[in-house]
């Protein structure tokens, strides 16, 4: 049974948010994206309580990122909670999210993929302790958040929670609900092969910068998500020796933010998010030719079975999101600035032996300037191994 629990409706009421006559929540002064989490953790004990989801947010990818997990897990599962108290699948949780969407749109719960990537960090630290069952129940409870579009239930895109429930399952030597898994992880990523039945090691890169929400209209009263800017790499290769490892680009999350279920958001009125008749044009990174891979590139695990290339399907669109001026007098862009753009993957298998990695970055293909930089790679008490690197 997963130890993240959801709260009851009585939680939810207690932390919603004030009446729709409140003021717009107060600008605050931009953090670096590579800062720790120190500033956020002041900002708990001095910002509005209807920032506390956010601050934990911060807080707990900026630990998890320092291997301070002693404070990411209690800031990602006090975000879970407040969560689970307005978006659990359950009929309390639905009146709470009707009150919410009534009177507590100021009360910080995040975007579908903001929601899903709080679950996605808590089920990697969950992995970093050898906990794989729960890993994959946080994982799963991330690919809920992602299939919720308000109260219209769309399917679930996020590839990268599903692949890492596939993993989680693959550790825990659950063979057939791995194989499940990956099946279904076929259909949005069909040209990635899976993973070794040896492999017991996972690199977890992460490129780019958040995507970002920009306020625009009269006064303000919609907002437009935009890819975070630079993006100075796009790709990563792994370097253990003389030859290089292709990372997979695994998922996009500016075309999570920017879309419910693959379906491109018009606007968001009144709490529920509104899609446009076609769908035509929207486009991902992972799709995008500046990052497609050759035929001849390294295969997309070590032992080079799962070679392939990342098609070319389209070019990057953008998405205006609309707030309804009479729910919100101005649109609310806050968002969780320490996210990335591109998330990519790698698994091999090491046969419990520590490895000493390095991540060379590229963006179409050329070789970013710079050194490449050290993968952090920690052994859990099963001899599985975790490596986290990310580039900035």
């Amino acid at each position: 049974m997963s130890k993240l629990a959801p709260l009851s409706v009585a939680a939810a009421l207690a932390w919603s948010a004030p009446a729709l006559a409140a003021p717009p929540p107060p600008v605050l002064p931009p953090v670096a994206y590579d800062a720790g989490p120190e500033e956020f953790a002041q900002r708990l004990t001095t910002d509005v309580p209807t920032n506390r989801v956010l601050n934990q947010m911060e807080i707990g990818a900026r630990a998890f990122w320092r291997a301070d997990y002693a404070t990411a897990k209690p800031a990602l599962d006090d975000a879970i909670a407040r969560i689970d108290a307005v978006f659990a699948d359950s009929p309390t949780a639905a009146n709470a999210r009707k009150l919410w969407y009534d009177e507590g749109s100021k009360d910080f719960k995040g975007e579908p993929y903001e929601r899903a990537m709080v679950f996605l960090y808590r089920g990697l630290i969950y992995l970093h302790d050898a906990d794989y069952e729960n890993a994959r129940a946080a994982f799963r409870r991330g690919l809920m958040q992602d299939a919720f579009a308000e109260e219209d239930q769309n399917r679930s895109d996020f590839a990268l929670l599903l692949y890492l429930d596939a993993w989680a399952s693959h550790l825990n030597g659950d063979t057939d609900l791995a194989a499940e898994t990956l099946e279904q992880l076929k259909k949005l990523r069909p040209d990635f092969g899976g993973f070794g039945e040896k492999d017991d090691t996972l690199v977890f890169a992460e490129t780019g910068l958040a995507p970002r929400k920009l306020g625009d209209g009269a006064s303000h009263s919609f907002f437009v998500y935009r890819r975070g800017k630079p993006i100075a790499e796009n790709q990563v290769q792994v370097m253990n020796g003389a030859a290089p490892m292709q990372a997979y680009p695994m998922e996009d999350l500016y075309f999570q933010a920017s879309t419910r279920g693959g379906r491109e958001i018009d606007k968001i009125l009144a709490g529920k998010a509104q899609f446009k008749a076609a769908t035509g044009g929207v486009g991902s990174f992972l799709a995008d030719t500046s990052v497609a891979l050759s035929s001849n590139s390294s295969a997309f695990s070590a032992d080079g079975q799962y070679g392939g290339a990342v098609a070319a399907v389209g070019v990057v669109s953008g998405v205006l999101l609309i707030v309804s001026s009479s729910t919100k007098p101005q649109a609310d862009t806050r968002a969780w600035s320490s996210l990335p753009d591109t998330v990519h993957v790698l698994t091999l298998a090491a046969a419990g032996k520590p490895q000493t990695l390095t991540a060379h970055f590229l963006k179409g293909g050329v070789a970013v300037e710079g050194e490449d930089k050290p993968i952090r790679c920690e052994l859990d008490a099963n001899k599985k191994q975790l490596c986290l690197v990310r580039a900035h």
